[in-house]
């Protein structure tokens, strides 16, 4: 079997002992037959759970598996407090590739926006919570709390995976789908008390690739010792927040209705890069231009290589923002009738 370690003496009988024991006691990891995997991702495919995901659902609801919560113990109490039962903890998670080239590069649209990858994370995020919800569902579950978001990106690929807890409110029929707040108990308790709902969890994303010429770039360069804002980049940067906040609305449109954002968290990032502009290919923007034998940006010619490809200075500008979306359903502290009739309503 193998074992560390720290010499080459023989191992300890003592610790041999250990090992063989600890293998009695611990859970051995074996993974699933290819007959499974298969089955799992023909369930994925399908929109529906894996079999392990719901046996362990209606285990931990009837009572055969302890619970899990993301709840602390301050916000446990408070879930008591308004006749909240926390039920299981529920998962989704979802990786999606947007197209690319056989190098990873991701396709930028006639407007030099990744329209690709845009979409990459919405799919990813609404698959996941799609998981989450069926997950949910089997427990009938009023809503989801504390729910906890967590987006990566390594190269080409994009994930979303999400957790939190599942809760029922107590005499209350569920709705069919259940609510969302990634908002921790204590927050989900406060807006309860003053009339909000949280409903559900928005994304606001939006990336653009921005091609520049020599006038823009003499402003950053290393031999321009005057002060100088990067104007072109703060408009174009101005126009990627616009559109990346017009996804949020779009995407709080998507479920029940939406007020406004609270617990609003953003994200930006800009970068210096490289693109490649091919022969005959059209920018969306003013100042752009196209010749025979190479692209004109901002004033610079740029001309095609022997390949029909432009190499061409941008900046990768990048706006991500998501929030709990909640809905005014009452004034004051919402009572159960209160609660009830706006389940009911979203039946």
């Amino acid at each position: 079997m193998p074992w560390f370690r720290r010499n080459n003496n023989s191992p300890n009988p003592d610790e041999v002992k250990l090992s063989q024991a600890l293998q009695k006691t611990f859970r051995q990891y074996s993974a699933e037959t290819e007959m499974q995997m298969q089955k799992d991702r023909e369930a994925l495919d399908s929109g529906r759970l894996p079999d392990a995901a719901v046996t362990r659902i209606k285990k931990t609801v009837a009572q055969e598996l302890p619970w899990m919560s993301t709840l602390d113990i301050p916000d446990l109490y408070l879930a008591d407090e308004i006749r909240m039962t926390p039920l299981v903890q529920v998962t989704g998670s979802c990786f999606y590739r947007p197209a690319s080239d056989v190098n990873g590069r991701i396709y930028l649209d006639s407007n030099y926006d990744a329209a690709n990858l845009v979409h990459a994370y919405y799919r990813a995020k609404n698959d996941a919570i799609d998981r989450m919800l069926q997950e949910a569902s089997l427990a009938e579950a009023h809503a989801v709390v504390d729910a906890v978001f967590r987006f990566t990106r390594e190269e080409s690929v994009v994930e979303c995976s999400v957790i939190g807890t599942a809760v029922r409110f107590e005499g209350i029929r569920p709705p069919k789908t259940a609510l969302i707040s990634p908002l921790s108990g204590e927050e989900f308790y406060k807006l309860l008390m003053v009339g909000w709902i949280p409903v559900n969890y928005c994304l606001g994303y939006h990336w653009h690739c921005m091609p520049v010429g020599y006038r823009t770039r003499s402003i950053g360069s290393a031999w321009n010792f005057q002060n100088q804002e990067l104007t072109s980049v703060t408009e174009r940067f101005s126009q990627t927040r616009h559109y990346a906040i017009q996804q949020m609305v779009s995407d709080a449109r998507g479920g029940p209705r939406v007020d406004g954002f609270v617990g609003v968290s953003v994200r930006t990032e800009i970068e210096e890069t490289e693109l490649r502009i091919y022969a005959g290919y059209g920018g969306g923007f003013s100042g752009f231009g196209l010749m025979g034998n190479g692209v004109t940006i901002d004033g610079t010619f740029y001309p095609y290589g022997a390949e029909g490809v432009a190499e061409v200075p941008a900046y990768n500008l990048e706006f991500f923002a998501t929030g709990a979306g909640v809905a005014k359903i009452g004034t004051g502290r919402l009572t159960k009738r209160d609660v009830s009739a706006y389940l009911s309503a979203l039946n």
